[in-house]
């Protein structure tokens, strides 16, 4: 399979696709006035309508609703409208040879966790999880769009052989859609926290930095083991694992999984519809739960009767008479 070079991608196939208005906002100054972004973003009336429906949108709980984009982005911040515009822009991405669904019930589970993650750790920062959350991924979407027919192998190569899809993308492609992901947050000028978060929410221990980057880096890694839960091959490896890493920061000390799993799946689907993705029913939590305890049993009884066994052997070799 001939390798295929990431520059091509990111300038040949995945730039050009996107509205004009997006990368004209992504392009802007983070700090830019409401006033001129607001104008930036009126070019394009699905853009606007888009952005006016996130700010009266359950997930920021708007007493008055808000009637003009100005004052949408006020709500909203001007950081997250910029980043949001990508995504917007790339929902309607279709392709008949690829179903998408799968890659954005992942990133919206990873952003509605992120973001209830962040309001116990650190509240000012709720906005900039949900955001970092959606698009942490956002590699795939790109690679999978730009590469349909190819990408159906890289799916196809985890089923035969079960390795990651990191993995699997390197060996059809000879990059993977963290490599794409960071160097497309770079050319459309992310802050560092999403450049973070793209190249290290897998494994934050890469991550060398500290303060709200770090804790960033941290929700974003914990929201994506929880999608990993409802989406992944071994939901018990993933609560286990979502446990541990948020019990080893004080302020999720204490953390429901099942309780908070609920929460997030409701709220992923709540906003699902308002984002204009249709996310088809999948394993109820009940289910995966179910599955998980099950599997913990069968591990818990098997290594019971491995040291049963091994206690019997060191009886009958004490017990046995010396030659």
């Amino acid at each position: 399979m001939t390798e295929l070079c990431l520059e091509t991608v990111l300038q040949a196939e995945i730039l050009p696709s996107l509205p004009a208005v997006a990368v004209k906002v992504l392009s802007l100054d983070p700090e830019l006035a409401a006033d001129d972004l607001a104008r930036v973003i009126a070019l394009d009336a699905a853009l606007s309508a888009r952005i006016l429906k996130t700010a009266n949108s359950p997930l920021y709980a708007p007493v008055l609703p808000v009637g003009n984009i100005k004052r949408a982005i006020i709500r909203i911040g001007n950081r997250q409208v910029r980043t949001l515009s990508l995504a917007f822009s790339l929902v309607p991405l279709e392709n008949a040879r690829l179903d998408f669904t799968p890659f954005w019930r992942h990133s919206l589970t990873t952003a509605v966790a992120a973001r209830r993650l962040l309001r116990r750790i650190n509240p000012q920062m709720v906005e900039e999880g949900f955001t970092a959350g959606l698009l942490a991924d956002i590699g795939a979407i790109l690679l999978a769009g730009a590469q349909a027919d190819r990408y159906v192998e890289v799916l196809k190569r985890r089923g035969t052989t079960g390795e990651g899809l990191d993995a699997a993308e390197r060996a059809v492609f000879g990059f993977d859609h963290t490599a794409l992901g960071l160097a497309a947050a770079r050319c459309w000028r992310f802050p560092e926290g999403l450049l973070a978060v793209i190249e290290h929410h897998r494994d934050p221990r890469g991550w060398m930095g500290a303060g709200e980057v770090s804790l960033l880096v941290r929700a974003v890694h914990l929201a994506g083991v929880l999608a990993d839960f409802f989406q992944g091959d071994c939901p018990e490896c993933c609560r286990e694992g979502f446990i541990a890493v948020a019990g080893a920061i004080p302020a999720l000390q204490g953390l429901d999984f099942d309780g908070f799993a609920h929460e997030v799946e409701e709220e992923t689907r709540e906003i699902s519809e308002w984002m204009g993705i249709h996310l088809p029913p999948g394993r109820s939590l009940a289910e995966l739960l179910e599955e998980a305890n099950r599997r913990l049993v069968a591990i818990s009884s098997e290594c019971e009767e491995v040291i049963e066994w091994i206690y019997r052997t060191q009886v009958d070799l004490i017990r046995r008479p010396e030659p």
